[in-house]
């Protein structure tokens, strides 16, 4: 008898966990022209990316005391 109420309470509390939050006004109503929408920003691609080209081979013994642990 009380397997069944402790199913049901465990399916609501599994299934009200996976309910996400509300959406922004601008994605629930987008043909309202009163809502306010965020300003677009202009990006670029390569914003913050680093340039790799290959470097000289290096005395692994002298990378290997800068990495290591100072005394």
């Amino acid at each position: 008898m009380i397997a069944r109420p402790l199913l049901l309470a465990t399916l609501a509390i599994v299934l009200g966990a996976c309910a996400g939050k509300p959406l922004p006004d601008y994605l629930a109503r987008p043909a309202d022209p009163n809502v306010k929408v965020p300003t677009p920003a202009y990006q670029s691609v390569t914003a913050g990316s680093t340039v790799l080209r290959p470097a000289e081979p290096k005395d692994w013994r002298e990378l290997n005391r800068r990495v290591g642990p100072q005394p």
